[in-house]
């Protein structure tokens, strides 16, 4: 019987590997996922940034024009000066002419102020387009990585099956039964070492004498508690 033991005990430790690398495979497209959107979000965030930029741009641009055309229009009204021949008209066209450089100055200032944002908003994108490479390189370095332990629980998954597929042929067939039966009601252990006189599945004590039994790993002993298969594994303990 101590021989089945043993196989059964490195039975419940493959079971217990496959069953991490089965939970990992659920969570490394969860994190993948969340990877790319956080990739996609910093993308947005950096467009919207510079969609705000080229809409100063264009307004600079839309300024600038009408800019030109109050310039335009000061130099017409300055040509007919010499046309005017009351001083009525004279006064008329003094006016015509200081509104339109009001309307110029007023202009140019607010083309100097969206030059001033336009220029610190190029500083900020300056600043976030660096920041923003080295987040993106961080999360592909991040997303390299989960595809090398995918890869990797691959490997092991298959080898670890392989073992599994012929420790199974060689436990004694009623263990092998029970141990699935606990295994299915337990939460994927039906065997447990036991430490100090206590169960390490529902870490209840055992008996003294059970412990002893247990100890020569030559009966099929079960924890009164929670029913699991009892194994003594060594684990530094003088028996």
């Amino acid at each position: 019987m101590r021989k089945h033991l043993e196989l059964l005990w490195e039975l419940q430790k493959i079971d217990l590997d496959l069953k991490h690398i089965m939970d990992e495979r659920d969570r490394y497209p969860k994190e993948l996922k969340k990877l790319e959107e956080k990739q996609k979000l910093e993308q947005e965030r950096f467009l919207k940034e510079k969609e705000k930029l080229d809409s100063l741009e264009k307004e600079r641009r839309q300024k600038e024009r009408h800019l030109l055309g109050e310039q335009e229009k000061i130099k017409r009204s300055e040509g007919r000066m010499s046309e005017v021949k009351t001083n009525k008209e004279y006064q008329a066209l003094l006016n015509e002419i200081e509104t339109f450089k009001e309307a110029s100055s007023r202009i140019e200032e607010e083309i100097l102020l969206i030059m001033e944002e336009i220029e610190e908003l190029k500083k900020q994108l300056a600043r976030r387009e660096k920041e923003m490479a080295t987040t993106l390189e961080k999360m592909e370095e991040e997303k390299r990585k989960i595809q090398e332990k995918m890869d990797q629980d691959e490997i092991a998954w298959k080898e670890k099956s392989y073992r599994k597929e012929i420790l199974s042929k060689q436990v004694e067939s009623n263990l092998f039964k029970l141990y699935n039966m606990l295994r299915e009601k337990r939460q994927g252990v039906g065997m447990v070492s036991v430490r100090n006189e206590t169960c390490q599945g529902c870490f209840v004590n055992v008996p003294p004498q059970m412990f002893i039994e247990v100890q020569k790993n030559n009966a099929i002993i079960r924890c009164p508690n929670c029913n699991r298969i009892l194994y003594w594994d060594g684990n530094g303990e003088k028996k």
